[in-house]
Order: C-alpha cells, then sequence, then structure tokens
C-alpha cells in the first residue's frame, strides 16, 4: 500500500511538473491553426483540451479544469468547419488565455487528500447468529473451509462481545433475532460503532416481504432464504467482501492519457482491486485476451476509436458482450451520456471524479456483474461451474501456469455405479449423492482451485501450482472422506468415485490435457473403479 500511496504522489508531482508544458503546446497548436487553420489539426485541438480539462480536474486543478471546460464546449460548437471567423479565433484566445492565468493558482487538493484511506484486515473473521443450530454448524463449516474464520454465537449479547474482541468483515444474522425495533437498532449501532465497515448478511425464513424489509433496514448487503444455499451464500459473501478477501475485482481502464489512466488503476489497487490501463483503444482484444477484466472502465473521446465506437464492437462480440461497461468522461451533456449507454454502457461517471466515487461505482457494478455471471456460468444443481465455465477457466489457467513456468494437474472424477444408485434408490437419492460430493469438493479443497460439475455424475478440478503426486494425494484423502461418508450414513450404502489425473507438459493445451485426464479416469475404471490413477504418459 505504501509504494503505491508513494506512485500517486510522485504522479501528482510529474503533472504538476509539466502542467506549464502541456498549456503551452496547447497555445503553439492554436497558434499554428491561426497561422494556417485545418480541420484535421483543429480536432487535434480539440483533443488536447479535452485531456486538459479531465486531469487537471483529476489532480486538483479545478478552476483550470473548468476554464479549459468552457474552451472545450466552445470548440465542440466549431468541429467541422473549414474556417474560423475574426470573432471566433478572438473568443478561443481569450479562453486559452483565461487557462493561462489559473495556471497560477494552486491545486485545491493534494494528493494525500486524493487518495482513499483503507485500513488492511488480515482477518477474515465473520460472525453467525442463526437459531436452528445444525444450519448455524453447516454454515460455520462452509465458511470456514472457504477460506473465513466463521464463530457461532448464541444471542445478540455474545455477538457484541466477539465484535469488541476481535473485529470481522462481516455477520450472518438470522431475521428471527431483528423482530423487535429494539435489537434491530442495537445492531445497527452495533456496527456504525466500528472504525471499519462491516459487512451484514441475512439468513431470511420464506418468501414474505416482512423479514426481508427488516433485514434491509438493518443495512443487510445480501440475504438467503431458508434452505440455504451454502454455494451461493459462499460466492456472495466473496463478492461482496471482495475488498478484503482474496478475490479481487479485475478492472480494465482505456484511456489515452497515460497519466489519468495509471492514476486509476492505482486508486482501484489501492481499494483491493487488479487494475491494468491501456491508452491505445486498438490492442483491446490482446488485453482482454490476456488479461480477462471483469469490468471495463473507458475514455470516451481518443483518437482512432472513440469508447462509444469501441463499445459497441464490444456489444457485437459473444465473447466479451457481457462484461460491463463504465464510460469515465467530461461530457456532461445527459443526451450524450443516454446515448452512451444506449450504445453499450452500464454507467457514466464525469470527470474529475473522488476516489472514493470511482471506487464506489467500480465495485457495485461488478459485484452486480457478479451474481450474473453466477446464474450464467454455474450448474444449478450444484453451484459448481457448468461445462463451458469450467473449459474457459481451464483455458485460463493453463495460459498463466505456462508463463509463470508453475505446474498444474486436470483431475477428471466419475461417481462408480452411479446409474445403479439412480435405479435402486431414485433421482432425488442420485442428486443428493452428487450434491454431497459437490459439496465435499467445494469445502475440502483450496480457494484457489477450480471445481466443475462436467456432466452427469462427472466432475472436474484445476489444481493451480500442484503436480500430478501431490494430486493424488490429495484426491485420495477426499476419495476416502467421500466413502466414509456414505457408509456412516447408511446402513447399506456407500458412494464411492474413480479420479485421473493429467499434467500440464510444455506442449500442453486443454484438449490433450482433458483427453490424458479421460485416460487415465477409464484406466482407474478398468483397474476396479474405487482408486485415483495419473495417466501414465506423464514422466
Amino acid at each position: 500500500m505504501e509504494k503505491i500511496h508513494n506512485r500517486l504522489q510522485e504522479l501528482f508531482l510529474n503533472y504538476s511538473r509539466n502542467l506549464p508544458n502541456k498549456i503551452e503546446q496547447i497555445n503553439q497548436t492554436w497558434q499554428e491553426l491561426i497561422t494556417r487553420f485545418n480541420s484535421e489539426n483543429f480536432i487535434i485541438f480539440h483533443r488536447q483540451v479535452h485531456s486538459l480539462c479531465g486531469s487537471a480536474g483529476t489532480y486538483g486543478y479545478s478552476e483550470l479544469s473548468k476554464a479549459a471546460r468552457e474552451l472545450e464546449i466552445y470548440l465542440k460548437k466549431l468541429l467541422g468547419k473549414t474556417l474560423l471567423s475574426e470573432e471566433e479565433q478572438q473568443i478561443i484566445s481569450q479562453l486559452l488565455m483565461n487557462i493561462k492565468d489559473k495556471l497560477e493558482l494552486p491545486p485545491s487538493k493534494n494528493l494525500f487528500q486524493l487518495t482513499l484511506e483503507t485500513k488492511e484486515i488480515e482477518n477474515k473473521a465473520i460472525y453467525i447468529l442463526e437459531q436452528d443450530p445444525s444450519l448455524a454448524q453447516e454454515l460455520d463449516e462452509g465458511l470456514t473451509q472457504a477460506g473465513y474464520s466463521a464463530a457461532v454465537v448464541l444471542d445478540l449479547k455474545e455477538l457484541q462481545t466477539k465484535v469488541q474482541q476481535n473485529q470481522p468483515i462481516a455477520l450472518l444474522v438470522d431475521t428471527y433475532f431483528l423482530m423487535s425495533i429494539r435489537n434491530q437498532k442495537l445492531l445497527v449501532n452495533l456496527i456504525k460503532k466500528q472504525n471499519y465497515f462491516i459487512q451484514l448478511f441475512c439468513i431470511v425464513p420464506n418468501y414474505e416481504l416482512l423479514p426481508r424489509l427488516i433485514a434491509v433496514r438493518a443495512g443487510c448487503k445480501a440475504f438467503f432464504q431458508k434452505p440455504v444455499d451454502i454455494f451461493y451464500l459462499i460466492q456472495i459473501i466473496n463478492q461482496k467482501c471482495s475488498f478484503t478477501t482474496n478475490i479481487p475485482f479485475r478492472i480494465l481502464i482505456v484511456d489515452d492519457s497515460e497519466s489519468l489512466g495509471e492514476y486509476y488503476s492505482l486508486i482501484l489497487k489501492q481499494a483491493g482491486m487488479i487494475a491494468q490501463a491501456i491508452t491505445n483503444p486498438m490492442d483491446i482484444f490482446k488485453h482482454l485476451e490476456k488479461f480477462r477484466p471483469d469490468l471495463i472502465l473507458m475514455d470516451i473521446y481518443m483518437p482512432e476509436c472513440t469508447g462509444l465506437e469501441l463499445s459497441s464492437v464490444l456489444r457485437q462480440e459473444n465473447k466479451y458482450n457481457k462484461i460491463p461497461i463504465i464510460f469515465l468522461s467530461t461530457e456532461q451533456d445527459k443526451r450524450k451520456q443516454l446515448t452512451a449507454l444506449s450504445i453499450g454502457g452500464d454507467d457514466f461517471l464525469t470527470k474529475p471524479i473522488s476516489p472514493a466515487h470511482l471506487i464506489s461505482a467500480v465495485r457495485i457494478r461488478s459485484q452486480r456483474a457478479g451474481v450474473l455471471n453466477y446464474y450464467m456460468s454455474t450448474d444449478s444443481l450444484t453451484g459448481l461451474l457448468n461445462h463451458s465455465s469450467f473449459l474457459k477457466r481451464l483455458e485460463l489457467e493453463l495460459d498463466y501456469a505456462k508463463q509463470k513456468n508453475t505446474p498444474l494437474s486436470l483431475v477428471m472424477i466419475d461417481i462408480d455405479h452411479f446409474k445403479k444408485v439412480n435405479d435402486t434408490y431414485g433421482h432425488p437419492f442420485g442428486d443428493m449423492v452428487i450434491k454431497k460430493l459437490a459439496t465435499l469438493l467445494t469445502l475440502r479443497l483450496r480457494n484457489n482451485d477450480i471445481v466443475g460439475r462436467y456432466g452427469g455424475e462427472e466432475f472436474a478440478i484445476v489444481l493451480p501450482g500442484t503436480n500430478a503426486q501431490q494430486s493424488k494425494k490429495v484426491l485420495n484423502e477426499l476419495r476416502e472422506q467421500f466413502s466414509h461418508e456414505f457408509f456412516a450414513n447408511t446402513d447399506d450404502f456407500s458412494a464411492t468415485f474413480s479420479a485421473g489425473i493429467a499434467q500440464k507438459n510444455a506442449d500442453s493445451d486443454i484438449n490433450k490435457l482433458v483427453n490424458q485426464a479421460d485416460q487415465a479416469l477409464y484406466e482407474a475404471k478398468h483397474l476396479g473403479r474405487n482408486q485415483v490413477v495419473i495417466n501414465k504418459d506423464i514422466e
């Protein structure tokens, strides 16, 4: 965080140092236009003023930014002209002089005021207040396995004590405990008293509106109806708490101003996101493929390709048309802002923008997109990635492992004799077996492991940074836990699975890796099932 802060300060000082030269370049362009006018150079002149308008406000030169905005608005009316009248030239010269005069004024903000204070929270404590002991235990286990420090409390008094002893990142409260106004106020005040924000999540008993209203009035950020889908709950908590957990949003910034692009990038990084800035919109496909952003933050007025044109192209690309786009521009014309939104934007922010506003807008849009993406990319029965989404993640992880030269294993799992399970005990019981295995894989594997339902009773796992032998050890432990769990819960039935493992090598691609894992799975079945086999081609 200190490195980011220092780099922001360096950016501010460099901008202040170079600002006179920037204005002088604008003035030189104008003098050349007075001597010999042509439409192309006038467009360049307008773009220079537009850039100054946005960057000056961002770096605290608010009066200078306003003066540049006046000139930009006037120049916009003249775009397309082949010649300027003497009166028009005089007005432009006067507006340009106003900009020069404002250069003498000190910035209204320094970088330390511009940056957002963020307190790093090392612990990931979540306190659970739930009236049903069995559900409380299930939530405790699920959140703990997802990487949080979960703890169950019995009442609001104990919750108060816990929060005072060790501040959590979130509270998970059953609305049963919030039916009285007194308890609602007690919880709201408890959260407000802390020196940083605590996320509140609520569990509601049914479809009725009242419990949901109670949750919202208490400041709830998401509620979950009983019976609680543990996969969905963890997904939402991960998204809402992403600025304090290890699942940061990935933001791609497209702005032709290198200084502004880096500034926004640093601000978002300081808030816990992964941000990358590019200045040439013509390179966007290359960066989309490598970076895989959750959201795009885009300027409108850029050379070669405008933000409106770029968003229109992206909205026609199946691969990228669901990525949220936030326009960030000095444009204040509401009609043009609405046009931008109709073409493909999801939000419109006006420069200059405060760090807090920028972070909030980006985070909210990313979270909403994450919820929609959850429904589109996951299997409805298990909450795991569906077939196509899993393959996309496998491709991403394989590329990353090749770049970093780190090991990666792919595991294919198949539940043994599953047709017999369905035929003997019925499809509802078969679904329960599938959900039990999905739960085991989700809770026992690491946060950075990728688990998907590949189809029917078949599952797939990507284990980044793990070789085949290490993967085999992990899978054998899971295999034993799975069979033991069913044997313990029934008198005459136990379920088992077989698994095949493939490991990345220098020439691996998705198809080759999947085929190798499938071959190893077939071998495990052939050898008698209920075992884990590594592909024989792995050295």
